[in-house]
């Protein structure tokens, strides 16, 4: 009987080691960064901010941040903030907890990062693919910029190709929200 415990005590510790060695050798989940530099201006009808989630077919896949005021109202209030982004959200229905999770104050002025766990809305892990890294600001009321850039998710690094447009070509000459936009999976 001692034999027969013993035996089977020594079954179960080496499983418990193999599964501790494994998990050590299991390389860690990679994330999508983005990071940006961000400029407040002050004037009304500005420093609104989302930064989501798109598969290359435009679904929307999830917000990895939108400035409070829009997104906990204030889009009902100035339709105009930012538009396309509320167009894919579903705001109207969303829990208190849901936009609480999302959103935050308007950056301050300076280096900001952001960060994806190539996870959907939902929790659940994307597939591997190409996703869209969207972001949308308002400089002033309607005058907005845009930063759209292409990430491969699955495998090796990458960074995305991607590029800031503006509502009107002139607004690139003036006052912008952020620059410098950086986004790597690793």
């Amino acid at each position: 009987m001692k034999k027969y415990y013993l035996t089977l005590c020594t079954l179960i510790l080496s499983g418990l080691l193999f599964c501790h060695v494994f998990a050590q050798g299991k390389s860690p989940e990679k994330k999508v960064t983005v990071s940006y530099t961000w400029s407040k201006i002050s004037t009304h009808g500005s420093n609104q901010l989302a930064v989501w989630v798109e598969d290359q077919k435009g679904k929307y896949i999830c917000t990895l941040f939108a400035t409070r005021y829009t997104a906990k109202g204030g889009y009902i209030k100035r339709p105009l903030s930012l538009s396309e982004w509320t167009s894919k959200v579903n705001l109207k229905n969303a829990t208190k907890e849901e936009v609480d999770a999302i959103t935050g104050a308007t950056p301050a002025s300076g280096k900001q990062l952001l960060h994806w766990n190539c996870k959907d809305k939902a929790g659940i892990q994307v597939p591997k693919g190409i996703y869209i890294i969207r972001m949308e600001a308002n400089i002033r009321d309607a005058d907005k910029m845009f930063y759209t850039g292409e990430i491969k998710i699955g495998g090796k690094a990458s960074n995305a190709t991607g590029e800031i447009t503006y509502s009107k070509p002139s607004l690139a000459k003036g006052n912008v929200l952020f620059r410098d936009v950086m986004v790597e999976y690793k």
